[in-house]
């Protein structure tokens, strides 16, 4: 192997992630410089319940109100699994600190707030909370009469958290941004993760890893064609507007001289007046010189 081999891959590397960097959180931190926290009114919305759930679970009635809202056991009643959903996504994880959580969600919430817009994030995250734990519910019952799925003991485990739900939009925003760096990087932590802790929360992070593959496909499927990706503040640049170069909806553009009284509009073959529109019409009001007076 040539001699520098491994410090030139490393560069390409270290470029690459840089690149896909820039790609996921610029328009974020534009966002942010243009219009401060407000910008992100989804992301501190969700990340203050899950640290407002971290910390009323130390009280007695606190406990008692997460337990019966927000607390997911496979074992529970289907149906009680449906009305706890809602809010378990931001209740505490068994196996992450609620500051951990809430920063996990106050990040990639608010990437994706301004990458997918507040609408698409909101929708894309309560649907891959409810469909991992009912895959996790599915794992339950199979392996109760088949023994292919999840052992049993995982029934009493509690299934709560932001978790999946992060995973999944994290690989919505790699596959819109094209960083495939951090998309493997993602994928690779996910797999391990399930290799290395074989347990339910490793096998719905490896379902939340498909779903947000599927939530991209579809939801850039179904985008109405010319919308706004963005739709935030006048000058925050959009996905579209970074792939054309440009710098957003609220800059100048300069006039390219193709517009209305070209040659090309009009058939005319060569341009009249300084500016190179077209002539007045007749009896438009345009001053017309008299007979045998001088130009």
């Amino acid at each position: 192997m040539p001699r520098g081999y491994w410090g030139q891959v490393i560069r390409l590397i270290y470029g690459r992630l840089r690149v896909e960097a820039a790609a996921v959180f610029g328009p974020p931190w534009l966002a942010l410089r243009a219009r401060g926290p407000a910008a992100f009114p989804l992301a501190l919305g969700c990340a203050g319940l899950v640290a407002l759930f971290g910390v009323i679970q130390h009280t007695g009635p606190g406990w008692w109100f997460v337990e019966h809202t927000a607390d997911v056991f496979q074992a529970l009643p289907l149906g009680v699994i449906l009305l706890r959903l809602p809010l378990s996504m931001f209740a505490p994880a068994p196996d992450l600190p609620a500051w951990g959580a809430a920063l996990q969600v106050l990040v990639v919430f608010g990437v994706c707030e301004i990458r997918l817009g507040r609408a698409r994030t909101l929708i894309t995250a309560l649907c891959v909370n409810s469909l991992t734990t009912l895959a996790a519910w599915i794992m339950i019952v199979v392996g109760l009469h088949l023994g292919l799925g999840t052992p049993q003991i995982d029934a009493y485990e509690l299934d709560t958290g932001p978790s999946t739900v992060v995973v999944a939009l994290s690989v919505y925003a790699a596959l819109l941004c094209r960083a495939y760096l951090l998309l493997g990087a993602t994928v690779a932590s996910m797999a391990t993760e399930a290799v290395v802790l074989p347990n339910l929360a490793g096998r719905e992070h490896l379902v939340a890893i498909g779903l947000g593959a599927l939530a991209f496909a579809v939801g850039e499927r179904i985008r109405p064609a010319g919308a706004a990706r963005v739709p935030e503040s006048r000058g925050t640049p959009g996905p579209a507007d970074l792939r054309r170069g440009g710098a957003g909806p609220g800059t100048r553009r300069r006039n390219t001289g193709r517009g209305i009284g070209t040659r090309e509009a009009f058939g005319g073959t060569a341009p009249h007046g300084p500016t190179g529109g077209s002539p007045p019409p007749p009896g438009s009001g345009a001053a017309r010189p008299r007979p045998g007076s001088r130009p």
